[in-house]
């Protein structure tokens, strides 16, 4: 029986980006021992889906004596297997300490690493691809059609499939991708218009955003700091279109498979975030400001998205 560590950081959005593959090693090595190192934020997300049998936190201290006996304390468990799905510097560093004191193989795309996949210009596969073509190097394939309905959950919603998932917040380090919140008011209030039931998420740093919505309609419901990852997925999957930004919780709802329109920035990020699938409907600018609520309604009608 083999013991696997597998390595993932960031946000929310790399997160999701991860877990078909994690989904397809825990599938290959199933019955095996598989552990996950990340950051304690998400160890309850992780629980719900049964891929790993320990869970081991890293929230990235900068303190050099603390990551050592971190890194040690690990090397303790000999490890036959190391996936890097994180793939930073900061990881590299941990591979060369794997190299010196313990007998691990490592899957990364860094440095020290014994099965290297090497990353093509960004832009040019989706990161969730990457990983899969990292993971190809250890003969591990994808599993399709992967499941998760562990992130199911209850809610209390009367729809007649008519719900339409509005996600106009962002983080602040993405505010540039953020669509003006005032055109989200205008979508909503034509939505609206068309007999549709508006439902909006976000945490108390939306609010800003959020009142735009909430001004235009007579009626939203409104999930506000109540939307954690299974309260995301559980609202996409009886939405009949989520429209979003390229945000985590956007990522979080396309798990749903419903058909979601991204409002973005035509870039190499967006292409490297967003697969062409054909759930996935992209209305895209070279700057997101030069999209208006015009647009988008146009790009839904064409689409026959309602």
């Amino acid at each position: 029986m083999s013991r696997i560590l597998i390595i993932k950081h960031g946000s929310l959005g790399d997160i999701i980006f991860a877990l078909p593959v994690m989904f397809s090693i825990h599938t290959y090595y199933k019955g095996h021992t598989i552990d996950i190192l990340t950051e304690k934020k998400y160890f309850n997300f992780f629980k719900k889906s049964n891929y790993f049998a320990n869970y081991i936190a890293d929230d990235r201290s900068n303190k050099f004596y603390i990551t050592i006996k971190n890194l040690y304390k690990l090397s303790l468990n000999k490890y036959d297997l190391i996936i890097d799905l994180q793939n930073s510097s900061r990881t590299s560093a941990y591979h060369l300490f794997f190299k010196i004191f313990s007998k691990a193989k490592i899957s990364s795309s860094r440095k020290f690493s014994d099965y290297r996949y090497l990353i093509p210009p960004q832009g040019t596969e989706t990161t969730t691809q990457g990983l899969f073509r990292q993971i190809k190097l250890i003969n591990i394939f994808e599993v399709k059609n992967t499941s998760y309905n562990w992130l199911n959950t209850k809610l209390d919603i009367k729809h007649d499939n008519n719900l339409i998932l509005f996600i106009p917040g962002v983080s602040k380090k993405g505010i540039y991708k953020q669509w003006d919140p005032k055109n989200f008011g205008k979508l909503a209030k034509y939505v609206a218009d068309n007999n549709y039931l508006i439902c909006v998420i976000g945490t108390s740093n939306d609010r800003s955003s959020i009142i735009h919505i909430q001004d235009n309609c007579e009626k939203v419901i409104d999930y506000t700091d109540k939307s954690p990852p299974e309260v995301i997925y559980s609202l996409a999957k009886i939405s009949r279109l989520i429209i979003t930004n390229d945000t985590g919780p956007g990522h979080i709802a396309s798990l749903a498979n419903t058909n979601i329109l991204w409002i973005a920035n035509d870039n190499k990020i967006t292409k490297a975030n967003i697969p062409n699938t054909p759930n996935n409907h992209k209305l895209l600018s070279f700057d997101i400001k030069n999209i208006s609520s015009e647009d988008a309604i146009k790009f839904i009608e064409k689409n026959n998205l309602l």
